[in-house]
C-alpha cells in the first residue's frame, strides 16, 4: 500500500500527495505531487512541469515507458519516491 498525505481542499475535494525523487544533474530532490490526477507515467512529468522528452522516468528502479498506465502497476503497490525521474537534457 502506498504511502500518502491527504489534505483537504476548499471544495471537500480530496487530494493524495505521493514523494517523487528528481535527480537534476546528480542534485537529488523530492517533489510531491497529486497522485488522484495520475493515470499514465507521463502524467507524473506532466504534473512535474518535465518535458517527457527530457527525462528519463524509474519505477522502483527499473524504467517505465511514458505510456504505462498507473493502474497497471496498482496503486496498492507504489510508496513515496518508487518513482524516480532523472532528468537527462538540461534547460539553459
Amino acid at each position: 500500500m502506498y504511502k500518502s498525505r491527504e489534505s483537504h481542499s476548499s471544495d471537500n475535494m480530496t487530494e493524495t500527495k505521493i514523494a517523487v525523487e528528481l535527480d537534476q544533474n546528480g542534485i537529488k530532490t523530492n517533489c510531491e505531487i497529486d497522485f488522484s490526477k495520475i493515470k499514465t507515467a507521463a502524467d507524473i512529468l506532466k504534473e512535474l512541469k518535465i518535458n517527457e522528452e527530457t527525462a528519463l522516468l524509474f519505477f522502483k528502479g527499473n524504467p517505465i515507458p511514458s505510456d504505462e498506465k498507473i493502474e497497471d502497476i496498482g496503486a496498492e503497490n507504489i510508496q513515496d519516491n518508487d518513482f524516480r525521474i532523472l532528468k537527462v537534457i538540461f534547460d539553459e
